[in-house]
């Protein structure tokens, strides 16, 4: 296997060393979130995954330039671990990036069948987990939901009025708080110690990340589930313990939590029909020791998960919360490689993306030599 990986990221270096033609700030700028996940989406099917990879690290990896987390130089080696993602990704992972996880696990026997070997194996295993906003049938909310979440929190951020929310919200979840300290300001979500003009700030990102998404989505469309439910993604060690502790909101996404308040607090008062609220997957077995960083930020990336384009709840870069990847030792990597290998068409998968490269690279050669005879 070994021999296919270096050829591929031979591959990749060759063809990156031509330059893209089309303008890659321009299509991001221009593009709406739900077309980017449908096109990687369809490219991802034809087995397109060097496009894909590309695309998704040159928008993650600037975020990386002054980083000790990952070397955002060494490209070559983060499409290669990338390529490996991808090519030992099971379904579970693939209908996570069409849009379709929370909707198809409930009626998709084999789907079902899957995501149980991912579970079992997640107890021994570092992964990739995400959360799904979605209501109890999978449905994302719809971009006038999605407005209606929006306004309930920017008036949960107000603090030159009263708030008609806070109190209602704080105390959806424990631990309570108590009308008086409700009146005085105080707001579960916004304070540590004092009100953290951090979280303010980041709240505010979230917002203005709605706004974007539905002012480029097709007021036609205003009543219809989003495609691509709004998301979370991260890595742990135990992705079981971590996503208990998400759920008893413990060292949890302040962002998510409270959208997830929200949710709750529109569907106790009818406002929503439907309870909105963060499904939670297991999505990724990772099987290699430095691929725990690069799996995140891709991952991240790909599900465009994050808060300033309204895709998500993730309002921190990917792969700081890493180190306990350094705690599995070689002999277990080589088990979780193994069992991969067993598991997964990772090998079929490389060895098809091989074929492609060197179909590509004689196609090119071709149309260079007939440039240089014309």
């Amino acid at each position: 296997m070994s021999a296919i990986f270096y050829r591929y990221a031979t591959f990749c270096a060759f063809r990156n060393s031509f330059p893209n033609t089309a303008d890659a700030t321009f299509r991001y700028n221009k593009e709406t979130l739900t077309a980017r996940r449908q096109r990687w989406s369809r490219r991802l099917r034809q087995q397109d995954y060097e496009s894909v990879i590309s695309e998704v690290l040159d928008e993650e990896l600037p975020k990386y330039a002054n980083s000790s987390i990952i070397d955002p130089t060494d490209r070559i080696s983060h499409m290669h671990e990338c390529a490996l993602i991808l090519a030992s990704a099971p379904l579970v992972f693939a209908a996570a990036v069409d849009g379709t996880l929370a909707a198809r696990l409930s009626r998709d026997g084999d789907l079902q069948n899957e995501y149980a070997t991912i579970q079992a194996r997640a107890h021994v295993q570092p992964s990739i987990y995400i959360h799904l906003l979605t209501d109890d049938n999978g449905l994302a909310p719809t971009p006038n939901q999605y407005l209606l979440i929006r306004d309930v929190l920017l008036d949960y951020l107000a603090q030159d009025q009263a708030s008609t929310h806070a109190w209602h919200l704080d105390n959806i979840t424990h631990p309570p708080t108590s009308q008086a300290a409700s009146a005085q300001g105080h707001r579960k979500y916004l304070h540590t110690n004092n009100r953290s003009a951090t979280r303010v700030h980041t709240l505010r990102r979230f917002c203005d990340g709605v706004q974007a998404r539905v002012s480029t989505t097709s007021m036609s469309l205003w009543d219809i589930p989003f495609q691509f439910p709004p998301g979370e993604c991260g890595y742990s060690i135990k992705s079981h313990d971590r996503l208990a502790r998400h759920r008893a909101r413990h060292s949890s996404n302040y962002v998510m939590n409270l959208v997830e308040d929200i949710c709750t607090y529109l569907h106790r008062t009818g406002q929503f029909q439907q309870h909105f609220r963060m499904q939670q997957y297991i999505i990724y077995l990772i099987f290699r020791p430095f691929q725990a960083a690069i799996a995140e930020i891709f991952c991240s990336g790909l599900l465009q998960v994050y808060v300033e384009n309204g895709g998500g709840f993730n309002a921190y870069r990917a792969g700081l919360s890493v180190a306990t990847a350094r705690r599995v030792s070689m002999d277990e990597w080589d088990a979780h490689e193994a069992w991969v290998r067993r598991q997964s068409p990772v090998d079929e998968n490389m060895r098809s993306q091989q074929r492609r490269a060197e179909q590509w690279t004689r196609e090119t050669a071709t149309t260079r030599v007939g440039k240089r005879l014309e």
